[in-house]
């Protein structure tokens, strides 16, 4: 009996494990001999198809034998529970070709829809019917499992399923671009170079504190030492001609003539000093205001020529600042001054801070990154909280409503258009 057990419990595992419904009806017709010897296993429906056949790999239905089983199937429909069968249990005229295709003794079993049969020449013993009873218990929930119904869906459903997707495509969106930014001042001093010449040194570090008349940077003088010096030496003596002409012009006509035009050089001269001398006070910066000084490395200019004009540097206030995004090429097309900006800065991702789109750059430049963008600036809302001077993050610039659909094709869209050229 444990043997028993063991093959019921091995059988049973192989049918929970297929995968197939005609998996299932060959173990159930076949293998089931393991369990109790049998010559015929069926496995047929109530209304007579028959779905399995032990030694066999085909279905007879259209013969003799497949169209008696199919009256015996649709006869025995109604029988509630595991019922033995001899051809005396049968009307007469199924019982007359009970010897032509089944031994003398038979076990019928309901699986619901379905039922099976088992056939011998020795009568089922109790043991023998539970054994068979509790597998066909096992075939039916295997049948089952394994069963995959196809469900029909109305046009209802189908239309339903078309409205609510063409609902949710065309949901309004808020379409954005990320872009990385800082921030910038707002109204920076900018300084730049009084003279041509190369820069000396420079007195401040990036991003010191600065006061009003403090020392910034410093030209070098040599140039304009040596020039001065040149020059005086010449104003000397222009002088002193002009002293000796001024002299002998009560005497001599000649030197009378000489007077003016050695004066005028004499002149000439000292105009010249003044303007050396005016330059060489002038290669000195001093900060126009309090601040703080926004430029790069200080080594990045010391020994640089520089020209008239040139900004060297900026001294502004670290509490003025706004907002400058880099936004790419492709997605400042709808960029607009007026469009709502959000700034995530890195220090205070959960912070972050409302401003409104001032300017756009017409032209995009190439950054250090070697990325070509086009510049944003953004004018904070709030006048009482300013980011400091420098601090970087990430920048949410907000556009016009459109369509779900469009948002989320618009990107892939553009690529493809770009990739194929249409």
């Amino acid at each position: 009996m444990n043997d028993a057990l063991l093959r019921l419990l091995d059988l049973e595992q192989r049918l929970l494990g297929a995968q197939r419904s005609v998996e299932v009806a060959f173990l159930a017709v076949n293998m089931a001999h393991a369990l109790v010897p049998y010559r015929q296993g069926v496995l047929a429906g109530i209304r007579g198809e028959i779905v399995a056949l032990s030694g066999a790999t085909t279905v007879p239905e259209a013969t003799p034998y497949g169209l008696w089983l199919g009256r015996l199937f649709r006869h025995l429909a109604a029988t509630p529970a595991a019922r033995p069968l001899t051809a005396l249990d049968l009307p007469p005229a199924l019982a007359e070709g009970w010897a032509d295709w089944l031994p003398a003794q038979a076990l019928f079993l309901p699986l619901g829809d379905e039922a099976l049969l088992y056939a011998r020449d020795e009568p089922f013993s109790p043991p023998d019917i539970a054994l068979l009873t509790h597998l066909a218990a096992v075939v039916r929930a295997a049948r089952r499992s394994v069963a995959r119904p196809r469900r029909s869906i109305s046009r209802a459903r189908l239309l339903l399923g078309g409205v609510v997707g063409l609902g949710i495509a065309l949901l309004p969106v808020t379409e954005s671009v990320l872009a990385p930014a800082d921030a910038v001042p707002a109204h920076p001093v900018v300084v730049r170079a009084p003279l041509e010449g190369v820069v000396d040194h420079v007195a401040v570090a990036p991003n010191e504190s600065v006061q009003e008349g403090q020392v910034l940077f410093q030209l070098n003088a040599t140039t304009l030492t040596g020039a001065l010096d040149v020059a005086r030496q010449q104003l000397g003596t222009a002088q002193a001609e002009y002293r000796q002409a001024a002299q002998a012009m009560v005497f001599d006509a000649k030197a009378k003539a000489q007077v003016p035009l050695l004066q005028g050089k004499a002149e000439e001269k000292a105009a010249e000093v003044r303007l050396l001398e005016s330059q060489l006070a002038r290669i000195t910066t001093r900060a126009p205001r309090a601040g703080v000084a926004v430029f790069d490395d200080p080594s990045d200019w010391i020994g640089k020529p520089v020209v008239v004009g040139e900004k060297v540097m900026a001294v502004a206030d670290p509490e003025d600042t706004e907002v400058e995004a880099w936004v790419a090429v492709t997605d400042v097309g709808w960029v607009r001054p007026g469009a709502r900006l959000t700034l995530f800065l890195n220090t205070a991702p959960l912070s972050p801070l409302r401003a409104r789109v001032t300017a756009v750059a017409y032209e995009a430049v190439v950054r250090p990154d070697a990325s070509v963008a086009h510049r944003v600036r953004a004018r904070l809302e709030d006048a009482e909280v300013r980011p400091r001077l420098g601090l970087k993050g990430t920048a949410r610039i907000e556009g016009e409503t459109v369509p779900l659909v469009w948002w989320v094709l618009r990107k892939p869209l553009t690529t493809l258009r770009q990739r194929l050229g249409v």
